[in-house]
């Protein structure tokens, strides 16, 4: 459990803004909400409904014009009794009202607290407590929108629906253990088919790519030598000139980032100074970063020049696992078939124009695809590598059990592998789990949240 003390936080992110929000939760938050704010008007304080007043610090200086609402025990997002104090969202004041409610008793908020408590009350599984951090986290509306999914429960009904199968399957293999003698007969067919169920059922949510996608992002570096066009592919696929493209070549000196949604996915575009053997000490330098940002990205659009001599762009075919684009299609092209040959005997290739522009909507679709986004509308994606992790040993477990089935092997050997797939279930939404998996789940949070 934890200790049942009262926390404090300031819950709305740093920085001036129109409204700033100072968050209670614990034995105390009521007590707190006499103690610093007063009302209009009196009486006791009514769960869920928000009353205008003044905040005051300790010694009765007004601190600021606001609102304060109580959410009583349980029906609060913590499950604790909960203050929210509303005022203007300027950081002096936020602090001063922070530092009043210390000096009251409370004390100020771990990172993550509040919803790691909403957990250990039981108004969050595991998965819905992530799922608030993917949610605040989200950069694109696909990212938010799976988060919101996942945050009322969509991830948690779907395990359950796995875990049923287990139960079930436990059930017939405990029952042939516990009454053998009785004549209680082992049906192999239906012991299979709920193993089979729950087997396929993990499996199709472990295909499933987009939540750790959408969570996670990818960086894609744009490669090629000086003038291919990589500036300008960059400024297609955004939508908008973010990078400076000229004819002079070696015009990218440094690498410049850009970020964009690509299907609901967010990439970040990593533009490179030309590979060539530069003349002066800033060129080589930036040559220098574009290798090294090429070898750390994600993925990488290795950008080809079609209206120029292949053998001048030769070397840098097969160098990396790459997109090949083929660019300036709009152009008299001076490769040959064979050219062409040996470009796509090494990647994947894609026909583009990036001032026309002509086949970036391919690219990008290229360019998903070579990620993996792979994903199935009837099955909820996962958002965690504990997530994956977790059902990866549940799968696992589930194979050696209809390996045993299949094997006609005794069911107390099916007995184990059905037990440690339940348990490593139960870790996906917390029912099972340790404080270590915990703490670092929650210190990834912000703090007042």
């Amino acid at each position: 459990m934890y200790e049942l003390d009262t926390i404090a936080a300031i819950a709305t992110p740093p920085g001036p803004g129109g409204i700033g929000i100072v968050r209670v939760s614990g034995p105390h938050a009521i007590a707190l909400a006499d103690a610093v704010f007063r009302r209009r008007r009196s009486g006791s304080w009514r769960s869920h409904q928000l009353y205008a007043g003044q905040l005051h610090d300790a010694d009765g200086a007004a601190l600021d014009a606001g609102l304060a609402v109580v959410m009583r025990a349980p029906h609060s997002y913590t499950g604790e009794d909960v203050l929210e104090l509303h005022c203007h969202g300027s950081p002096v004041v936020l602090d001063q009202v922070l530092r009043t409610l210390l000096a009251r008793g409370a004390r100020p908020a771990h990172a993550g607290e509040f919803t790691k408590r909403a957990f250990l009350n039981g108004r969050l599984d595991l998965t819905q407590a992530e799922a608030v951090m993917t949610l605040v986290r989200a950069r694109t509306a696909d990212a938010a929108h799976t988060a919101a999914s996942q945050l009322c429960g969509g991830l948690s009904a779907h395990v359950l629906g796995i875990r049923e199968h287990l139960v079930r399957a436990k059930a017939h293999v405990e029952a042939q253990l516990d009454f053998g003698d009785e004549d209680v007969g082992l049906d192999p067919e239906a012991l299979a088919a709920d193993v089979a169920a729950a087997r396929d059922a993990v499996d199709a949510l472990l295909a499933n790519t987009r939540g750790e996608l959408l969570q996670n992002g990818l960086r894609v570096a744009l490669s090629g030598r000086p003038n291919a066009g990589k500036s300008s592919l960059l400024n297609a696929l955004v939508g908008a000139d973010r990078a400076i493209v000229t004819p002079e070549p070696g015009t990218t000196r440094d690498v410049i980032e850009v970020n964009v949604d690509v299907g609901g996915v967010p990439v970040t575009l990593i533009d490179t100074a030309g590979l060539r053997d530069a003349g002066d000490a800033v060129e080589r330098l930036g040559v220098a970063r574009a290798e090294d940002a090429a070898a750390r990205a994600d993925l990488v659009l290795l950008v080809l020049d079609t209206a120029r001599p292949f053998a001048e762009q030769a070397a840098l075919v097969g160098r990396a696992d790459a997109i090949a684009v083929l660019n300036k299609c709009d152009l008299p092209a001076r490769w040959s078939a064979a050219d062409e040959a040996a470009v796509a005997a090494a990647h994947p290739c894609v026909r583009v124009s990036a001032t026309a522009p002509l086949g970036i909507d391919a690219l990008r679709q290229a360019l998903l695809a070579r990620a993996g986004a792979e994903w199935a509308d009837n099955v909820p994606p996962l958002t965690s590598a504990r997530q994956r992790a977790a059902l990866t040993h549940v799968a696992e477990s589930l194979r050696a059990a209809h390996a045993s089935l299949a094997a006609a092997l005794p069911p107390e050997l099916v007995a184990v592998d059905l037990q440690a797939a339940l348990e490593h279930i139960g870790t996906v939404t917390g029912a099972v789990t340790s404080d270590d998996v915990l703490d670092a789940i929650f210190r990834e949070f912000c703090i007042g949240k």
